[in-house]
């Protein structure tokens, strides 16, 4: 069982009911905690590295650019079926993919893992990472 105390003045908000003011909590933590929480596990910032002030402040700073860099990729790179995914699901499932870098004839090859599976979609890791890459070329050329 939950509880959750308000201190609020009646005629300054409006009504609200218990049921209310818990959807608006889990709301609050689903849009901001979850991502502090994405920060810090997904991008190695649990713990600062000493005890400088200084360069803990560049450390966060360095960390919350590449988090920010992360999530501009999710949205414009990743289809919609991998934007809802943590870091740590998508550094997995399709960096950390089985392949081999192949060398034949002069030429370089990748062979990778024949199928992966997202949501119950099939899919070869090499095709997602060229559909990644062309929509990152498109991103490029377009402005």
């Amino acid at each position: 069982m939950r509880a959750t105390a308000r201190n609020r003045r009646k005629r300054r908000w409006p009504r609200f009911s218990v049921i209310t003011g818990q959807d608006w909590y889990r709301q609050r933590g689903e849009t901001s905690e979850n991502r502090i929480k994405e920060l810090k596990i997904g991008f190695g910032m649990e713990r600062l590295p000493c005890g400088d002030f200084g360069a803990n402040a560049v450390f966060f700073r360095i960390g919350a650019l590449a988090y920010n860099v992360f999530v501009l990729f999710k949205r414009l790179a990743l289809s919609e079926m991998w934007r809802k995914h943590q870091v740590q699901t998508i550094r997995w499932r399709l960096y950390q993919a089985a392949g081999k870098v192949v060398r034949h004839a002069g030429q370089v090859f990748l062979k990778s893992c024949p199928v992966m599976t997202l949501n119950g979609v099939s899919a070869s890791a090499y095709a997602i990472l060229e559909e990644v890459r062309a929509r990152c070329r498109k991103l490029a050329f377009s402005s």
